[in-house]
């Protein structure tokens, strides 16, 4: 029984990174569902393809350089760039269709210089790819120094749509399992680069040239296979991946910086690694991919429904899943070189090898074990720390129901804008009111307080709340279970005869965007109770 089991295993050695991330992943979801009763919804698989869309469509541009044993460092860069430049041009007035396609064609143009420089002028990747990178930094602060806000209606109406999932929603409250229109255009990209990966000659050219330290790609030329072209055309696609995602990422931040994505491109190449995908290069499937990508964001919604671990955890655990595939990749190089060694090891050289390969197993089985005892013991000390010192921290924060009766006196009274929040670590309750001669009544069920800050301030308040199109369906409510550090949000505002209540929860993706971007004006601006 372990003969044949050993023996399958040896027979399909290609695909244990790639059933290693799918083993990994359903064991997270597992632990995080029996762990969490919010992840049991439905709404949090699907949340984990929300918030990576363009993480999903970068990878998969990268995928294809690392198949070729390259690496591209740029996607960081040109996905800042992408954002930056396209806010700017909406801003000017550029109809969004017109800088759809600007952005690709800039993403396109500097996938082939970077290209063109690594192919024929023999330039190291990470020289090339780098030095696009801080190119593209740097013209993003050329074009403005500070954010530029995104208005336009396209982009608007891309962000707040909601697709339901037929089933686990309900067509007629609009409530329920929903994706986005991101989410479709990640997933129609990938099926499309899984099809070209792994069923065209280009996608077979690719995997010819990398893998085995270079020498394949010497083989490949001697084949008469286009190696140069090759190249060049996966880092224009590369590019245009790295635009497409700057766009997905204008369209979900509803904004363009110079520092948008920093770091992005680390997390890009993770999520590769992770997928199973060999950086040595003539290895890996695009599938695995998106596994990859929807790890990292396992690992980010498992740490934020803990609510006690600081979300500086989910690199962390990036990284230690990173270093433990390259263990298991470098495991895998070590038996393939020992099956196709075209002589005979002598003892000694297989007893050294035999130990290199323990060794590379056991560096990574270590690295495994040792990220779940760290996980452990940091968890057990949150509890230990929480039960130690309950005053401050209150876990398990019963939420109480909004005070819609005295939000509404505050309306009769004249307030234009009510704000409550509560939950928490401290289990708070505040509502204020805010009026146009410029008082703030706030209130937290215990104490109250006020402040009066110019009435111009109040109207700036009211007149940006009324840009982000508070009264139209693109601001709506919405309500997951909060964690242990979310806040659960009411806000009603009154402007021009016209009246509207939004609620929302933090911690997750489901809310408008701009919904935050309001509630940090308005905290800006009331009272602060001493804890």
């Amino acid at each position: 029984m372990m003969t044949r089991f050993g023996l399958a295993i040896s027979k399909n050695r290609k695909f244990l990174p790639l059933a290693a991330t799918i083993f990994l992943f359903i064991i997270a979801y597992s632990f995080g569902a029996f762990s969490y009763a919010g992840m049991r919804d439905p709404q949090a698989f699907f949340t984990l393809f929300i918030i990576t869309p363009f993480l999903l469509i970068s990878a998969i541009g990268e995928t294809f350089v690392v198949f070729t044993g390259g690496i591209d460092l740029s996607v960081s860069g040109v996905v800042a760039l992408t954002a930056t430049a396209s806010a700017a041009l909406l801003q000017a007035g550029v109809n969004p269709w017109i800088v759809f396609g600007l952005m690709l064609i800039m993403g396109m143009t500097l996938g082939a210089v970077m290209g063109t420089f690594i192919a024929y002028l023999k330039v190291h990747p990470w020289i090339a790819t780098i030095a696009g990178m801080w190119f593209a930094r740097g013209m993003c602060y050329i074009i403005s120094d500070s954010e530029i806000r995104i208005y336009d209606p396209l982009y608007k109406l891309l962000a707040g749509t909601k697709i339901l999932i037929p089933g686990l929603a309900d067509v007629v409250t609009k409530k329920g399992a929903y994706i986005t229109p991101l989410v479709v255009l990640s997933m129609t990209i990938f099926i499309i680069a899984l099809f070209v990966a792994h069923f065209t000659k280009f996608g077979r050219t690719i995997y010819a040239i990398g893998g085995n330290g270079g020498a394949n790609e010497q083989s490949a030329r001697l084949m008469g296979l286009p190696v140069d072209r090759t190249k060049i055309l996966v880092y224009t696609v590369n590019g245009l991946c790295s635009a497409l995602a700057g766009i997905a990422y204008s369209i979900y931040v509803g904004s363009g910086h110079g520092s948008h994505a920093t770091g992005f491109e680390m997390t890009v190449i993770a999520a590769v690694v992770i997928g199973g995908t060999m950086l040595t290069g003539g290895e890996g499937y695009m599938f695995g991919t998106l596994f990859g990508v929807l790890t990292t964001a396992l690992i980010q919604m498992i740490i934020q429904f803990n609510g006690k671990l600081s979300s500086w955890w989910t690199s962390i655990a990036i990284g230690v899943l990173t270093l433990a595939f390259i263990g298991i990749q470098s495991l895998l190089v070590n038996i393939n070189a020992k099956k196709i060694s075209p002589t005979k090891l002598t003892d000694s050289d297989a007893a050294a090898r035999k130990k290199k390969t323990a060794l590379y197993g056991g560096i990574a089985a270590v690295v495994i074990i040792a990220s779940s005892l760290i996980f452990y013991f940091v968890d057990k000390n949150a509890k230990n720390t929480a039960a130690a010192n309950p005053t401050p921290t209150v876990t398990n924060c019963q939420l109480k129901p909004f005070r819609n009766d005295l939000a509404k006196q505050f309306i009769a009274d004249g307030a234009v804008i009510t704000y409550e929040r509560n939950g928490g670590m401290d289990c708070i309750d505040e509502l204020s009111a805010l009026y146009p001669d410029g008082r703030i009544v706030s209130d937290n069920g215990t104490e109250k307080k006020e402040k009066t800050v110019t009435p111009d301030q109040i109207n700036k308040v009211l007149t940006d709340i009324n840009n982000m199109e508070w009264f139209t369906d693109n601001m709506y409510s919405t309500y997951h279970k909060p964690c242990d550090q979310c806040f659960h949000y009411n806000t009603t505002v009154v402007y021009q005869g016209k009246s509207k209540t939004v609620e929302a929860v933090d911690g997750g993706t489901d809310a408008p965007s701009e919904y935050w971007i309001m509630s940090g004006e308005i905290t800006q601006l009331v009272p602060v109770f001493s804890k």
